[in-house]
């Protein structure tokens, strides 16, 4: 069972929509250990809810064109209870409230969000965001650290 779940979502031929993709493939190189599990995908599914369950707690990385380009954002995320799980409009509030009310779940989120400029089908990550990455991605290994030596373990990169 994974104590931290980090899922980095978005589409990485769109520019910056790739950002929480690039985020966990980096983070799979950083972070060793078993307690750790680092999942990339393309978009929330309803299938995470089982996952998610298992998790003390979760990471969702995602690209965001709230906030200006390249720049991060971290927030708590809410228990949604929704009736319906459209695969299209799922957040990970949703997913945490399904992972609840499904398979009895207790998960704690935090979602991280890169300010993206640029959604443009085949194009790379925009230069703003390329250079924040690495950031992001020390961040959420800090948030690892500080959670498991908060429940008493140790932390192996």
């Amino acid at each position: 069972m994974a104590e931290v779940l980090i899922i980095g979502y978005g589409n990485p031929l769109r520019g910056d929509d790739g950002a929480g993709w690039q985020a966990a493939e980096m983070l799979k190189d950083r972070i060793r250990d078993e307690r750790v599990e680092i999942v990339r995908s393309h978009q929330l599914t309803p299938e995470m809810a089982e996952a998610i369950s298992r998790a003390r707690k979760v990471i969702f990385i995602d690209a965001d064109c709230d906030n200006r380009e390249g720049q991060i954002a971290i927030r708590n995320v809410v228990p949604e209870h929704g009736s319906e799980v459209c695969t299209h409009q799922l957040t990970p509030g949703v997913l945490l409230g399904a992972a609840r009310k499904l398979y009895g779940g207790s998960a704690e989120g935090m979602l991280v969000t890169m300010g993206a400029g640029s959604f443009e089908y085949g194009s790379e990550l925009s230069e703003a965001v390329r250079t924040a990455l690495p950031l992001l991605v020390e961040r959420v290994r800090e948030m690892c650290g500080e959670w498991l030596s908060a429940a008493g373990n140790s932390y192996h990169l």
